[in-house]
């Protein structure tokens, strides 16, 4: 009698343990999931967050660019250009600024020496760059070539 009572008791607990046992792993695996989730969202949110500044940064530069050739090749020196340069050599430096608080040390390099490249050519011109005789336009596009195309090239395998 008692074997009688005592086997369906012992299934009764045995089932419940089971149950207790799956609900607690598929619990267990649903937070994972949530937590991979959630890493993938905040990733992907960085990764928006500094392509948005990447991109400020080259519209900063390209500015910078415009600057330098209505300086040298337009003749543009006027109080209104000298504060078009002075603001746009700030912008630059604020934006490369923010890439090396989100982006990675070689990415932030590459900006330097890219913003580097374009505030130099804002103030010293564009130098011997490009071909002797060639349009000032010209020129300083390819005093700022190189230190862009690194820029860029590391941008991208960056974002790879």
């Amino acid at each position: 009698m008692v074997g009688t009572t005592l086997a369906p008791l012992i299934g009764v607990l045995l089932g419940g343990l089971v149950s207790w046992v799956a609900q607690h792993a598929l619990g267990r695996a649903s937070e994972r999931a949530e937590t991979r989730r959630g890493l993938r969202e905040r990733a992907e949110a960085r990764r928006s967050e500094r392509l948005t500044q990447l991109i400020d940064f080259l519209r900063t530069v390209q500015e910078g660019e415009r600057v330098a050739v209505d300086h040298y090749h337009h003749e543009a020196a006027d109080e209104q250009w000298q504060a078009r340069a002075r603001q746009t050599i700030d912008r630059m430096w604020v934006a490369q600024k923010t890439i090396h608080m989100l982006c990675a040390p070689e990415v932030n390099e590459a900006a330097r020496r890219l913003a580097f490249a374009v505030q130099n050519v804002i103030r010293d011109g564009p130098g011997d760059a490009g071909v002797p005789g060639e349009p000032l336009d010209e020129r300083v596009w390819a005093a700022i070539r190189p230190s862009r195309r690194t820029f860029l090239d590391v941008v991208r395998d960056h974002l790879n």
